[in-house]
């Protein structure tokens, strides 16, 4: 399939037509690794909306290929917060071959990516990261202290649940508090989603 044609099915992404969409997701899935390259040129142009990066980033998860991941790392920047949250989601399935990258996008001049990074790197936290968790509860950002908290409870240390007991007892949202605290007493629900990032902040 020519670079043209998976283009088309990219714009076919966002029709208003449900079978439309379909059989366009299902051209670009069979014409994977294929069609991988220009999927990676498409999900991060600016002029596409979320209905056509949201399908895209779901067909680059499907094929898991770690070339993806400086992409996600991008799609971190996104204007859309569905896109962004979405990215997030995909680079915390990479595990330990995405941490460089997430690892550098803790320490992101923009909020969005760097709350994104944490909370990527919460679902796999473990001991080596606790500095990184505890620099991101002292963001300046909830959205980043939120994703600290996870981080920090999955860790599970003396030293990450003391700071865990001074954001629930200090920190200035309620959704961190509430949170911290359900880790200090064992009552987190693994199944947390990642937040809104609007609300918080």
């Amino acid at each position: 399939m020519s670079k043209e044609e998976i283009q088309d099915a990219v714009l076919k992404l966002s029709d208003k037509d449900d079978f439309v969409k379909l059989e366009a997701e299902n051209t670009i899935a069979m014409n994977m690794p294929e069609s991988l390259d220009v999927l990676h040129e498409e999900v991060v142009k600016k002029e596409h909306p979320k209905g056509v990066k949201l399908p895209i980033i779901s067909l680059l998860r499907q094929f898991n290929d770690p070339a993806s991941i400086e992409i996600f790392a991008q799609l971190l920047h996104d204007q859309n917060k569905w896109v962004r949250r979405e990215s997030s989601s995909a680079l915390s399935e990479y595990g330990e071959k995405a941490h460089e990258t997430l690892l550098k996008l803790a320490d992101d001049p923009n909020w969005r990516a760097r709350g994104g990074a944490i909370w990527a790197l919460a679902k796999n936290a473990d001991e080596s990261m606790t500095d990184v968790f505890i620099k991101a509860a002292n963001d300046e950002r909830s959205f980043v202290r939120s994703g600290s908290v996870f981080g920090l409870g999955k860790i599970g240390t003396d030293e990450t649940m003391a700071i865990l007991q001074d954001l629930a007892d200090n920190d200035e949202s309620g959704y961190i508090q509430y949170n911290a605290r359900a880790f200090i007493n064992g009552t987190f629900d693994e199944d947390e989603e990642e937040p809104d990032e609007d609300k918080l902040e």
